[in-house]
Order: structure tokens, then sequence, then C-alpha cells
């Protein structure tokens, strides 16, 4: 029975990795209509800046997340100004085969930059167990979950309680009437894409408690 319990927590928190890789593509679904096929790669550059920050540059955990999130953001900008404002507007197959390049794009400069070797972030949580009688649970499992549980709540609470939340869905539903209805609606689209990459660093860090983190990595999120 302790077996089945520890490979069921080990199976959600797994799954718990998979739902905050969705949460990146609800978030800018919720206010585009877009499925973003860059996600994967996205994740896998706020993987690599942490590592940046955490193992090369050798800075604690948190301010390491914390550059890596700042860092996501800025790039998220930067692609929204390049990529995707360009486009806005045109056919949503427009914008779906740009983020099919932008991906391709990342793959190959994440590929010249950090090279195809495996990678290791050490986490606070790497190490410790929770122990409950004979249970034993690993704390970077529990971690995970208890991530996941925290951003799918402040998810929800975002879109269905605060007014930039609405303003997005009502982008997603339809551009142009949000538009004539006085929402700045390429303004909500730049505040997607630059929101949406600070995440990607927490849920590379999360995959890496239990897969290798590669450039390839992006095969396996997608």
């Amino acid at each position: 029975m302790l077996d089945f319990v520890q490979q069921l927590v080990s199976g959600i928190a797994l799954g718990c990795v998979y739902g905050l890789i969705a949460l990146g593509f609800v978030l800018v679904y919720k206010a585009t209509e877009v499925v973003n096929f860059a996600q994967g790669d996205l994740m896998m550059l706020g993987g690599f800046f942490a590592f940046t920050f955490i193992g090369i540059l050798g800075l604690n955990y948190w301010i390491g997340f914390a550059g890596a999130v700042a860092a996501m953001a800025l790039f998220g900008m930067l692609a929204e100004r390049l990529v995707v404002r360009p486009i806005l507007g045109y056919p949503q197959f427009s914008i779906i085969m740009a983020t099919i390049g932008l991906g391709y794009f990342l793959r190959s400069v994440v590929g010249m930059i950090w090279g195809t070797d495996d990678f290791k972030i050490e986490t606070p949580f790497s190490q410790g167990v929770l122990r409950i009688g004979s249970l034993v649970l690993a704390y970077d499992k529990l971690s995970v979950i208890a991530a996941t549980i925290i951003l799918c709540a402040l998810l929800y609470l975002f879109f269905n309680k605060t007014t930039l939340g609405t303003a997005m869905r009502a982008s997603s539903e339809n551009m142009l009437a949000a538009y004539y209805m006085g929402i700045p609606v390429k303004r909500v689209v730049s505040i997607v894409w630059r929101s949406a990459p600070r995440s990607r660093p927490a849920r590379a860090c999360c995959w890496r408690r239990s897969r290798s983190f590669i450039p390839m990595l992006v095969w396996c999120s997608v």
C-alpha cells in the first residue's frame, strides 16, 4: 500500500508538470484564441536562463529564479513586438506559423549557446523527504504539486475577478468587438506575451526534477 501511495504521488507530480506547461497555453489562448506552438521552446529557454543564473553564475536559487523570470518577461515583450504585433489581426494561421518559426529559431539559438549536453539545476527541494510513519514522500514532488495548485488558483482568480482578466477573455472572443468596446486589444496582447513567459522558468525547473534538461526537451513537453 505504501508503494502505491508513493507511486501515486509521483504520478500526480508528473501530471502537475504537464499542467504547468498547459497553463502557458491557456494564458495565451485566453487572450488571443491562438495556440502558441513555441510554448515548449519558451519553457526550455526559461530553464536555460535559470541554469545560467543558478548553475553557471552561482547565484542563490531564489535570486537566480527571479532573474530568469525577469529575463523571460523581457524576452516575451520582445517576441510580442517583433513577431506577434506585426501580424495581429491577420488570420490565426499566420500567428500559428509565426510561433512555430519562433520555436525553431529558439531551438537553434539554445543549441548554439548552451550546446546539447544534459544540465542539472539544484533546488532547495532536491534532497529532502517528508516522513509520515513508514511513508516517505520527496519534497520535490510535493513542491511541484503545491506550485501547480497555487498557480491554477491564481490564474482562475485573475481571469474571473480582475478587470484585465475580463479584458483578455473579451479579446479572445472577438478582438474587433473588444476594440469597439474600448478595450486596448494591442496592449492586452502585449501584456499576455510579457506575462506568460514569467512562469516558464518554474515549469522548466519543475520538469528538471524528473527529466533530463536538454535543448530537445521541447519535443517531450509538446
